[in-house]
């Protein structure tokens, strides 16, 4: 009896130890097969663990990489648009100053005044323009809405508001990839300050005005200033507030006016009567001076209120050409932003592979050495169970 339970046993332990070889040998090729160092959690818990991690932080930065990728598209598209009314801005300056020189035929004139209208049309498309999906650019955070819309007398109004699409392009960071069309467009910084000029010369005057600033914002008040002639090449002015004088003297031309918080600056050359009524506007919108400037463009050149009122145009177009420009820089600035925070997701795309490839990938050397090992092993497991199959007492007997 004894004799029988120790040869069961034998045969039992040699047996097991032929199927734990056989095991090792099959890991062995599977890995081999798969060049992955780990085929199941259970082969190493705590390095599944971090390779799981990993592969969230691979997909996150996948999320972040094509998020930079459709935000690098929908700036490039709005820079080109940007850049198409910086042309239009630049050409409808252009078109103004030769409006200004009498040189210029009525036909001339005519064809000028048409092609401002169509430069005025452009604009208004460009700031109603949609993406590849439909949504309207400038639009703000209302991109299904058309943003600007123009009325039969030639005003526009803007229907959009005033914030701006972002999207997440690092766990930090969301990057706006659209501007409202009423700080593109519209806010633009008055050139003569913080008034509208408009102007009462008489015939063969050049007076202009360069700025006129209220430190007061508060002060909504409408202001005019009427020259007389004093003599000796020398005038005097007298300064209306809300229709009231509330100031009179000899105008320096260095020092200018000053009346409270309002100092005013002109240029040019006075003609006794001329006067210049000053309404308060800090901005404007090209989509008025376009307007204003059709308007303007049918006077008269030998009209000095009107010349006057083109030369003001010439400079708000000015202004806008250098705003829609800061905002092309602005666009600019975003893209180099993407384009650094694409290289940084990369660069730690490449470092979370190489310290994922320490736990995960095959060390094909070490792996055939294992391998040829547990093979001998099979073999030698192989001879030893069947040399203990074999056994029994009749073999002593």
């Amino acid at each position: 009896m004894f004799n029988r339970i120790a040869s069961f046993h034998n045969y039992q332990a040699v047996q097991n130890d032929l199927r734990r070889q056989e095991a090792k040998v099959h890991h062995n090729q599977a890995q081999l097969a798969s060049g992955k160092k780990l085929l199941q959690p259970s082969d190493n818990p705590l390095a599944t663990h971090y390779i799981q991690n990993v592969g969230q932080q691979e997909e996150q930065l996948k999320q972040y990489l094509d998020s930079i990728i459709l935000v690098r598209n929908r700036l490039e598209h709005q820079e080109v648009i940007i850049s198409n009314a910086e042309e239009f801005t630049d050409d409808a300056k252009r078109n103004i100053m030769e409006m200004i020189n009498g040189s210029l035929s009525s036909e001339d004139r005519i064809a000028r005044r048409r092609e401002l209208e169509e430069l005025r049309n452009n604009m208004l498309n460009l700031a109603n323009v949609q993406d590849e999906s439909g949504n309207y650019i400038f639009a703000g955070t209302k991109p299904d809405n058309q943003p600007f819309f123009r009325d039969k007398a030639g005003n526009v109004t803007y229907s959009g508001d005033d914030y701006q699409r972002k999207m997440r392009i690092s766990n930090s960071l969301e990057m706006p990839f659209n501007d409202p069309g009423n700080k593109v467009f519209m806010n633009i910084e008055n050139p003569f300050g913080n008034y509208e000029p408009d102007y009462k010369l008489q015939e063969g005057s050049e007076l202009l005005l360069d700025k006129a600033v209220n430190t007061d914002p508060d002060d909504d008040s409408s202001y005019k200033v009427t020259f007389v002639d004093l003599g000796n090449n020398q005038f005097g002015y007298d300064l209306e507030k809300n229709g009231s004088s509330v100031q009179s003297g000899e105008f320096n031309p260095k020092t200018g006016i000053q009346y409270e918080g309002l100092t005013i600056h002109l240029k040019g050359q006075i003609t006794k009567g001329d006067s210049i009524e000053l309404n308060r506007r800090d901005t404007f919108s090209v989509f008025d001076t376009f307007k204003n400037a059709l308007q303007a463009a049918k006077g008269s050149v030998s009209d000095a209120s009107n010349s006057a009122k083109l030369q003001q145009y010439t400079a708000e177009f000015q202004a806008a050409f250098t705003h829609i420009t800061k905002v092309r820089t602005d666009i600019g600035a975003r893209l180099n932003t993407l384009d650094l925070q694409e290289e940084q997701h990369q660069d730690f795309k490449v470092s979370l592979a190489k310290s994922k490839s320490q736990f995960e990938d095959l060390d094909y050397a070490e792996a055939v050495i294992d391998f040829n090992e547990n093979t001998r092993a099979l073999q030698a497991s192989q001879q030893a169970f069947g040399k203990t199959k074999d056994l029994t007492l009749f073999n002593y007997i």
